[in-house]
């Protein structure tokens, strides 16, 4: 007698086991996550922009931490993590709204219109929670 099985069946049971195994390895990884963050203050620094872009409507602004690894990874467990990971809350002109820089590479923005503009860069940790912020005014010729 020859089983035949439902192939929908067989892919469930593989993304079951796959699961099971996630989880089975994150709980092996916690106990290694070091839950003392260093007190050090942090820092964000936040460049001009770069003038011959400018004059061709192109904003282009550095940024950088010495204290907070920027990188696209947010959660509770990872804002325990050593050295301190985070990201950027960029927010344009006072917006309600922000969207998030998640990498250590400038801010780029373009298609703004001429006149003054203020963006508001604040540098927050992998769980959101605002550590320190600056601002920032330049006019687009």
């Amino acid at each position: 007698m020859k089983i035949r099985m439902n192939p929908v069946w067989f892919y469930v049971g593989i993304i079951f086991a796959i699961s099971g195994a996630n989880a089975a390895l994150a709980a092996d990884h916690t106990e290694h996550v070091v839950t003392e963050q260093t007190s050090a203050s942090v820092d964000l620094s936040v460049s001009s922009p770069i003038a011959p872009l400018l004059a061709k409507g192109v904003v282009v602004i550095p940024i950088k931490s010495n204290d907070v690894k920027i990188a696209p990874v947010y959660g509770e467990a990872a804002a325990q993590v050593v050295p301190r990971l985070g990201h950027v809350h960029v927010t344009l002109d006072g917006a309600s709204w922000h969207w998030v820089h998640a990498d250590d590479g400038p801010v780029v923005i373009q298609g703004l219109s001429s006149g003054r503009h203020q963006l508001t860069f604040e540098l927050a940790d992998a769980a959101h929670r605002i550590l320190t912020s600056r601002k920032l005014e330049f006019v687009v010729p």
